[in-house]
């Protein structure tokens, strides 16, 4: 009988403290998290002109038509085509006319995707030969 009692008195007991951290947790007030501030980032899209290039910085500097020069980063998850085609960095040439997508990470304008424009050549007009 003593041990029954004593073994009911454990239960009770381990019982009790098990719910009473419960209760405890319940009516502690919230952690407070100060939220992380982010940092702005926006996609952007300009056109224009190839100004310079720095192959070592993985940088292309672009004129536009309107408004002052820009600078984006080149890394390895930029896309460059022409004509359709994938190129690398090194087939960007200063006076190839571009559009870029970037996105502004931590103050830095990292390219998406440079797409090249074919040069548009003046087109001749061949004379077409008369029937006789």
């Amino acid at each position: 009988m003593r041990k029954e009692i004593l073994c009911l008195a454990i239960v009770v007991l381990m019982v009790l403290g098990l719910s009473s951290q419960s209760f405890c947790m319940a009516n502690r007030p919230p952690a407070s998290k100060k939220p992380i501030p982010k940092q702005t980032e926006s996609i952007q899209k300009v056109s224009g002109m190839i100004s310079g290039y720095d192959r070592t910085k993985s940088t292309v500097t672009i004129a536009p038509t309107n408004g002052s020069l820009i600078t984006v980063e080149i890394d390895k998850a930029t896309k460059i085509s022409k004509s359709g085609k994938w190129i690398k960095m090194i087939d960007i040439r200063t006076g190839d006319v571009v559009s870029v997508v970037y996105e502004t990470k931590g103050g830095k304008k990292i390219a998406k995707t440079v797409i090249v424009q074919e040069k548009v050549s003046p087109k001749v007009a061949i004379p077409e030969k008369k029937k006789r």
